[in-house]
């Protein structure tokens, strides 16, 4: 079959088009996206294995999430166009390669949240990215018996992932976002967790 010079150029200008399109502008149903555009200020977070006494805290850190609409041409519409995050997901890895949960990485974590973000609008809200259970298991108890000042730190990163549906039911782009943990029995003398605000 023979393709004349048009039909070419369309189907060049198709694929092209298709693979500049971000997963945001193909992923959900709704006329707003959800981003995610600040993990725990951009810092790595220090996460303590054991306190002093020999218990464990979790780690909360502070993600900024936003509310947009896909196509920046419609004006405000009240409440039907807000979201509310209520699902997440956190997932260990290290860069080294060596990700097996429960051995090398702690194990992937899923719960529910009930955090609304309004249209074009944003908020900072908390999330548990380290649980207790966690220091609790390998590979993390493991490393309660290492000397206490943070001789040995391992390195791993969590991948966050968001998801979201509108108050009129329509599911959003789910949205991902990656920080890095550097975890390790820290010196310190605290005897109880730090109470986490909002």
């Amino acid at each position: 079959m023979k393709l004349d010079g048009r039909a070419v150029f369309l189907a060049v200008a198709v694929l092209a088009h298709a693979s500049c399109t971000p997963d945001w502008a193909k992923n959900g149903q709704s006329d707003v996206i959800l981003l995610m555009t600040t993990i725990n200020g951009g810092a790595p977070l220090s996460s303590d294995v054991a306190i002093s006494n020999g218990g464990v805290c979790p780690d909360i850190v502070s993600l900024r999430v936003e509310n947009h609409f896909r196509n920046p041409g419609i004006t405000a519409t009240g409440f039907r166009h807000d979201f509310t995050v209520e699902r997440y997901e956190v997932r260990y890895f290290r860069s080294d390669g060596r990700n097996t949960e429960g051995v090398d990485v702690p194990y992937t974590i899923t719960g529910n949240l009930a955090q609304e973000v309004i249209e074009e609008g944003s908020v900072n809200m908390p999330l548990e990215v380290v649980r207790r259970q966690a220091k609790l298991e390998p590979p993390l108890r493991n490393m309660v018996s290492a000397p206490s000042g943070g001789a040995i730190v391992v390195t791993m990163f969590a991948e966050i992932t968001l998801h979201a549906r509108t108050t009129t039911g329509q599911i959003t782009n789910p949205v991902s976002g990656r920080m890095q943990i550097d975890f390790a029995n820290f010196g310190d003398s605290l005897t109880e967790c730090a109470v986490s605000g909002n």
